[in-house]
């Protein structure tokens, strides 16, 4: 059969705003189930245990990050374009995202890295490896999925494993261990995800078999995955470096205060992500209205911000005052700058969304370097003089000078892309 060229899958647009907000829906369930799995969990199984296996899961965890290599925005912004490569470039995604999920798993435990604290029983070390690639899986589904336009099966995916969970916790707490939470864990995270992969090749993948590719050349697509890994690299600096300022500087009780409202700005950071996702997957589809999509991008962006901040400025005390008077006399400060720093990031994350359909990151990721530089520095040499405000202000200061860098180009693109002429084209280039 001849293959179909891609461009006469004119998509709709309408997929946007859908797209969003399942992906923001998922996340919200995702994070409320995830509160009520440790809540659990802390009532049926001594709290040891439970810190144990939560240490053991995170560090599986950010090992799968590092992991998927940032494959996550490649997937997003290729696939709808890729047609009858779309096989080939999820499968090798998943082959070379796995073997180095192995390679960073057996290479900790080898190491002797957290043995004697984190893995200090023999099944944990034999489990760790195999936590570390299941999980791996199970991130790149969520891009592969919200590339190929299944933002539905991704909310599906998330809530059904995250309700899973919870379920023998009761049944497994005779053991009181945390490998019998970080085993089930892996068990269930390995059985959603073989499903999904299962009807991934068999089904999911078939629409697009006899669909003529139009994607960029090789070397754009690689120059672009590499400036996604490079900007990936760079954030994670803050996330890895900011607790252990506080904690050098402030101490544990202060450690504790910042990271419930670091919670907070990581969970106003995905909803900002999950619009870029919707967005950048759709407007890369071949013949796809991208004036209209970046226009309403621009709106959900803002309303997303908009709702972020009045959100952390409104609730944010609110939710420091239920969990004790002391965090909300320690973090009322941080959350209400961390309100006004999210009106900052959103104007970035708008120019994050145009950059990556432009597959122009090279500005995007000097922005992000700086921002990091500034927030780090900018917090170490605060904390010990105004406390757990300082920050905020880094922070706040960072993102002000990175909406102010981004703030022309930003207005130029858009322009570029809405114009009459860029909209009777129908896409950009």
């Amino acid at each position: 059969m001849a293959a179909l060229p891609l461009a006469t899958r004119r998509p709709s647009g309408h997929g946007l705003e859908a797209s969003a907000v399942t992906l923001m829906a998922s996340s919200v369930a995702t994070g409320v189930l995830g509160v009520c799995y440790w809540a659990v969990a802390g009532r049926l199984y001594p709290t040891a245990e439970v810190g144990r296996a939560s240490a053991v899961i995170s560090t599986a965890t950010v090992l799968s990050s590092l992991a998927c290599l940032s494959l996550g925005g490649s997937y997003q912004r290729f696939l709808p374009a890729a047609g009858s490569h779309t096989r080939a470039l999820v499968v090798g995604g998943f082959l070379l995202s796995g073997t180095v999920a192995v390679a960073l798993g057996s290479g900790f435990v080898l190491l002797g890295i957290g043995r004697g604290e984190l893995l200090d029983r023999a099944p944990e070390r034999l489990l760790f490896p195999a936590l570390v690639l299941v999980l791996t899986v199970y991130a790149l589904l969520d891009p592969i999925l919200t590339g190929l336009r299944r933002a539905r099966l991704v909310a599906l995916k998330n809530t059904s494993l995250s309700v899973l969970k919870i379920l023998p916790l009761p049944l497994l707490a005779y053991t009181a261990t945390d490998v019998a939470l970080a085993g089930s864990w892996l068990v269930l995270t390995a059985a959603v995800s073989a499903a999904v992969v299962a009807w991934l090749l068999r089904a999911g993948l078939a629409p697009s078999r006899d669909v003529a590719p139009a994607l960029p050349p090789v070397r754009q697509i690689w120059a672009f995955q590499g400036a996604s890994l490079a900007m990936f690299l760079v954030m994670t600096v803050t996330p890895l470096c900011l607790p252990l300022v506080v904690l050098a500087r402030l101490g544990p009780e202060s450690a504790a205060y910042y990271n419930l409202v670091a919670a907070l700005g990581v969970a106003a950071s995905m909803l900002r992500g999950n619009v870029i996702a919707s967005y950048v997957t759709e407007a890369s589809a071949p013949g796809a209205p991208r004036a209209a999509l970046t226009r309403r991008m621009a709106v959900l962006m803002a309303a997303v911000g908009a709702l972020c901040a009045v959100g952390l400025a409104g609730g944010g005390p609110l939710l420091l005052w239920l969990v004790g008077h002391d965090y909300l006399a320690a973090g009322a400060s941080l959350v209400l700058l961390l309100a006004a720093e999210t009106l900052f990031a959103t104007l970035t994350a708008a120019y994050a969304a145009l950059a990556q359909v432009r597959r122009r990151l090279r500005l995007l990721l000097l922005v992000q370097a700086t921002v990091v530089a500034i927030t780090v520095g900018g917090a170490s040499g605060l904390v010990s003089v105004v406390g757990l405000a300082g920050v905020g202000v880094a922070g706040l200061a960072a993102q002000s000078v990175g909406a102010a860098i981004v703030a022309v180009p930003l207005v130029r693109e858009y322009r570029r892309v809405t114009t009459p002429a860029a909209e009777r084209m129908g896409v950009g280039t």
